[in-house]
């Protein structure tokens, strides 16, 4: 069914003048319930938005919510939501939607991989678990504009867990009549800035204003246009032809160039993220620590970010990024240490007659591939035999859902605090924790962390927790990455930031 008022904003968009960005690959959905890559948060952070967001500059602020409260025990969360918020047919948000969201997101049903992002709320993993049914979760509506929600421990960092898609409201309205096809172009009613005009898959996702949106007469842009560019080369091909008006990357190489003939184009930053290995605890011969440590102590860091990706990534120990404020990692550097390395190998049965043979899965593109072979290079210095598979984005991540994979490329953006990459090596994360790691010490400190309403001794368990997943080496954290953009100067409204948000509500092009 072609709903009547996205029907007028498709033809009114028309021949409207747009931006051009290069997306990074090709989302699988833009149910943002269901999302599950950095890829599809973009777009949705245009199409939605939830009770708080981001501003130009990157930090969390008021979305839906003109503001809210915090009872004294950090438990009980009250938004006060905005009189003016509208779907994009004009029908208003009010907090029921909000409701009928979040007991969808936490619905077994729908099968979001991501739902333990809203875990804080209470009653939410037994929901997730179906333990319970969906109306038992602690949310509720306080009238049209009130929404309580209701914790089950302290979470210092809620309102900054509330910007990913998770926390998006979804139209009940529309959802209910249209099941699943309500993501389709013509059928999609969203509450951002923009909505959904075409997706054409391999193609592009086209988007236009949304008249309805809140802040309408604020938003400078009628249209943009989200292109998948999976290969870095070939973004800056299309970019340095004009058919890209912003690409998030570029082959490294091509920095000094840029530097010295295009200067204005170029954004370089970094990103709060941390790039790290991940092993299958799961299955032999990565159920042994003593494999996991010999492969993390061959590992070099400082030659990795240095001399084969050379854009200023920063190398790390700890798994959650050094950028990442009021937080000290407690894990000491682990310095290269081959005979160590080779030493323990021996301890686990693998020498010159037996040597350990493993598969290094990555994510296609020439950064990954040029870090994965320096990778393969190490280990073979201490007699490890390393097949490397390379896969699509998408393809590579559903593999590590399922679990299908020995050694594997991986990456975790977003958060400045610490939890939020923490918790992927908690044992009741799901999917997303790929190499199905369970440790009863650090799901203890995590658990105690978690029922900490103490900032400053949350953050020391935290610590503690991290010390102790990684003395058991289930990943072996990399460097966070460096972003490298590139943007058209006639874009106005870009801010570098930490979390390299970049929302199109506040871009504009000059004419």
């Amino acid at each position: 069914m072609l709903l009547a008022a996205t029907a007028l904003l498709l033809s009114s968009a028309a021949n409207a003048a747009e931006l051009r960005i290069g997306n990074g690959g090709e989302p699988l959905t833009l149910d943002p319930h269901r999302y599950n890559l950095n890829l599809e948060e973009k777009i949705l952070a245009d199409l939605f938005e939830g009770l708080t967001a981001h501003d130009a500059e990157g930090r969390i602020v008021p979305g839906v919510a003109e503001g809210w409260t915090t009872s004294a025990d950090g438990l009980t969360w009250t938004f006060q939501l905005r009189r003016d918020a509208r779907w994009s047919d004009g029908e208003p948000v009010t907090a029921a939607d909000f409701v009928f969201s979040f007991r969808r997101l936490l619905d077994p049903a729908t099968a979001a991989s991501l739902a333990y992002f809203l875990y804080a709320i209470e009653g939410a993993a037994d929901v997730n678990a179906g333990r319970t049914s969906p109306d038992t979760l602690a949310v509720r509506a306080l009238g049209t504009h009130f929404l309580e929600i209701r914790l089950a421990e302290p979470f210092p960092f809620f309102a900054e867990r509330l910007i990913y898609p998770t926390g998006y409201p979804v139209p009940r309205h529309i959802v209910e009549e249209l099941g699943d096809d309500w993501v389709k172009p013509g059928n999609m009613v969203t509450n951002g800035a923009f909505v959904l005009a075409d997706w054409q898959p391999q193609g592009f996702v086209r988007v236009v204003a949304n008249p309805h949106y809140r802040d309408a007469t604020n938003v400078g842009l009628e249209a943009l246009t989200y292109y998948p560019t999976a290969d870095p080369n070939a973004a800056y091909n299309r970019y340095r032809s004009g058919e890209l008006d912003i690409i998030g990357d570029f082959p490294p190489g091509e920095v000094a160039w840029l530097r010295r003939e295009m200067p204005e184009h170029l954004h370089i930053s970094p990103l709060l993220s941390i790039m790290y290995l991940v092993f299958n605890v799961s299955e032999p011969p990565f159920d042994d620590v003593r494999v996991r440590r010999a492969l993390s102590l061959a590992i070099d860091r400082e030659l990795i970010t240095g001399r084969v990706l050379e854009s200023g990534e920063v190398p790390s120990t700890s798994f959650v990024p050094p950028m990442v404020e009021n937080y000290a990692s407690a894990v000491r550097d682990r310095s290269v240490d081959a005979d160590a390395a080779r030493r323990l190998l021996a301890e686990a049965g693998y020498h010159d007659d037996n040597p350990l043979r493993v598969t290094l899965r990555y994510i296609a593109g020439a950064d990954s591939k040029k870090v994965q072979v320096a990778i393969a290079a190490m280990w073979k210095a201490i007699g490890v035999e390393t097949a490397l598979h390379h896969a699509e984005l998408n393809a590579h991540f559903a593999e590590l859902r399922q679990g299908n994979f020995q050694v594997a490329q991986a990456g975790w953006f977003g958060e400045n605090n610490p939890e939020h990459y923490l918790e992927l090596l908690m044992s009741s994360t799901g999917d997303v924790n790929y190499g199905r790691f369970a440790d009863t010490e650090v799901d203890a400190l995590m658990t105690e962390a978690k029922r900490t309403a103490d900032l400053d001794q949350r953050l020391a368990l935290l610590r503690r927790a991290e010390a102790a997943a990684l003395a058991l080496d289930p990943v072996v954290p990399l460097y966070a990455v460096t972003i490298r953009s590139l943007v058209d100067p006639r874009i106005t409204g870009w801010r570098t930031n930490a979390r390299n948000t970049h929302p199109a509500r506040y871009l504009d092009i000059r004419r």
